[in-house]
């Protein structure tokens, strides 16, 4: 399993920088954002790796860079919702997927053996399930068709609070659309959040997923049963969610820091080979982590790179 890094953690950081920087910290495969924008404590930060920022010879610069460290490209992320009362704006999303479809054609590292999968959400919130599907199932379908004429897969990201939110409705999807080149971007930290266990998760999941992420992240309930927060649970500075969970109870939780969290990376990596990924598996901070204060992107990446790599040598799993 390639240790690997998503440039959504890094929305200020411009790709002369993340591609050799990431790879020196020892890093060897890579997902790139590509969306116009983060909404960041608030704010809306520009991402210093949106596309149509890119010209040509940008785009051709980026090709090469990666062939010539043996890096892989794991993945476009191109976030964009498929479902809305808006129609003109969901179109201009679907034209923002498509665009970035087109990305991983056009920047699949040559000696790379597939093309890489065009990673987004779905859209929409958890109690929307029921009135948006449809339109899910008809857009995703229209997107997972026009990837396959590129090579490429599109993954769908099950998301905390959002329309697709647990194993069951991620695989729902999946079955219904029935296309190859329509899988599941497998980010396990959205269902850890809501209690969710591993051992449950990834049998579900892992089967039709073709993309994978991580994270270190913490949750509690917050119902009467559950009791005050301790006083030391909550990372000053970073951002805070909540959601309900399966089980019906409220949570809160924060997505956080390689280490800072209760995420069991060992145990996980273990759970991985078992039930057979071979792949790369990328961490991603959260737009919640890079509010805090004084976030260094790349000071980030290399704390992280330690985190992963002390487990995959505890996992006893290959980092090739």
């Amino acid at each position: 399993m390639r240790i690997g890094y998503n440039t959504w953690s890094m929305a200020r950081v411009p790709y002369e920088t993340f591609v050799p920087g990431l790879h020196n910290l020892g890093y060897t495969a890579i997902t790139v954002s590509v969306i116009p924008a983060y909404g960041i404590g608030g704010q809306r930060i520009p991402n210093a790796g949106h596309y149509a920022d890119w010209s040509a010879v940008d785009r051709r610069k980026i090709k090469a860079e990666f062939e010539a460290r043996g890096l892989e490209l794991s993945a476009i992320v191109g976030n964009a919702s498929m479902v809305g009362d808006d129609g003109a704006q969901v179109q201009a999303n679907l034209k923002q997927l498509r665009n970035s479809i087109d990305l991983c054609a056009e920047l699949k590292p040559a000696r790379q053996h597939f093309v890489p999968t065009m990673n987004t959400t779905s859209g929409g919130r958890s109690n929307e399930f029921e009135a948006c599907k449809a339109q899910l199932v008809e857009n995703l379908g229209e997107l997972a068709r026009y990837a396959a004429s590129k090579g490429s897969v599109v993954c769908i990201e099950p998301h905390v609070s959002g329309a697709i939110d647990t194993p069951q409705r991620a695989k729902w999807l999946v079955d219904e659309i029935a296309q190859e080149s329509c899988k599941i971007d497998f980010d396990i930290s959205h269902f850890e959040v809501v209690g969710i266990p591993m051992e449950e998760s990834i049998p579900l999941t892992l089967p039709l997923s073709r993309s994978v992420e991580i994270k270190d992240q913490n949750f509690r309930y917050t119902d009467v049963a559950a009791g005050a927060a301790p006083p030391t649970w909550r990372i000053a500075g970073n951002g805070l969610g909540k959601a309900i969970a399966p089980n019906g109870r409220p949570v809160e939780y924060q997505f956080l820091l390689a280490g800072e969290g209760d995420f069991d990376l060992v145990k996980y990596l273990k759970l991985m080979q078992q039930h057979g990924w071979t792949g790369a598996v990328g961490f991603e901070a959260s737009v919640q982590c890079q509010q805090r204060p004084n976030y260094d992107g790349m000071a980030v990446a290399a704390n992280v790179y330690r985190w992963m790599s002390t487990a995959w040598d505890k996992a006893g799993v290959s980092k090739n």
